[in-house]
């Protein structure tokens, strides 16, 4: 079985020339985000925006929802808070779903993204969010959330979402991918990934091989264009356990975010809070929610006790 670094075992002669030609062709895919399989045929059937939500859509019937995402991962079952938060959702709202494992990236450069009915040509949807709005949409759990939470709960769900995907997660991924990349990698994949018996081990090989090298560059110059990239690191922990301990003030002794029904706000958290939780390596963050945010840490585990039962058994 080759590992990540065995380039001859997987890729055969000349390895380091042709490797270099792959990664470097996986990178600009990666990082163009212009195709996935056939460009002409993903992009026709694309949903680019909750506008582009039809009748005709919103009306069709779900027998299925395929979840294109990373292939599973130890300790935290995806490296996407995204899409521990989307496969959250559908669980606590029964959505019948199939995992599909991939890298391959949506027309937007997203991952995760769905299909409806058909995992090779049914309508693609992407970003987390934009796939939820369509589900709640359709399934009517838009208004079931609107009937028992009040406007001034829906706007503190939006900006907590907001606060937690765009800031929180953001210093996360700095900690995780600028400053510990060989040990978050070495913490969360699995050896299967490159243990398939198909076009899969070598995906893995190549994805694996080039984002080790190229995140922790890019993550460090993305951090240079937002205003909280110029702080020190312990600034940017300081900051970050804030928006924890915020959001453990607003949850006090609830069972949920906002009170007894679970919402689509505790899917958010959940997806977020569980990569600082269950990742074995040394974030602030963690370490933060263990000292003064216990109600934090115990409302994550109830989450997973409640929709992951199986979180011991996938991986």
């Amino acid at each position: 079985m080759p590992g990540p670094n065995d380039s001859r075992n997987i890729i055969g002669t000349a390895p380091s020339v042709i490797a270099a030609l792959a990664l470097a062709a996986v990178g600009s895919r990666m990082l163009s985000s212009k195709r996935i399989e056939d460009e002409n045929t993903i992009t026709d059937r694309a949903v680019s925006s909750e506008h582009s939500f039809s009748d005709d859509l919103l009306s069709a019937p779900i027998d299925k929802v395929y979840l294109f995402t990373f292939p599973r991962a130890h300790h935290v079952h995806n490296i996407s808070p995204f899409s521990l938060k989307l496969e959250t959702f559908l669980r606590i709202h029964n959505i019948p779903y199939e995992v599909i494992s991939t890298f391959q990236f949506s027309p937007k450069g997203q991952i995760p993204y769905i299909r409806l009915n058909s995992k090779e040509d049914g309508t693609l949807i992407a970003d987390s969010n934009f796939i939820i709005k369509f589900l709640s949409k359709k399934l009517g759990i838009d208004k079931t959330e609107e009937h028992f939470l009040s406007s001034e709960e829906m706007a503190v769900a939006h900006a907590f979402t907001r606060m937690i995907e765009e800031h929180t997660t953001q210093i996360g991924f700095y900690y995780r991918y600028a400053l510990n990349m060989e040990k978050f990698c070495s913490a969360v994949i699995p050896l299967d990934w490159f243990n398939h018996n198909n076009s899969l081990t070598l995906k893995a090989w190549l994805f694996l091989k080039f984002w080790k090298r190229i995140q922790p560059i890019g993550f460090k110059k993305k951090m240079r264009y937002v205003s909280f990239g110029r702080h020190t690191d312990d600034e940017k922990w300081t900051i970050s356990c804030q928006d924890i301990q915020s959001i453990s003030d607003f949850l006090g002794d609830k069972k949920y975010i906002f009170g007894d029904r679970v919402t689509t706000l505790d899917c958010t958290l959940f997806g977020h809070f569980a990569q600082f939780l269950y990742i074995p390596i040394d974030f602030p963050q963690k370490k933060y929610m263990l000292e003064n945010c216990i109600n934090v840490v115990r409302y994550v585990e109830r989450l997973k006790e409640e929709y992951w039962s199986d979180w011991d058994k996938i991986v």
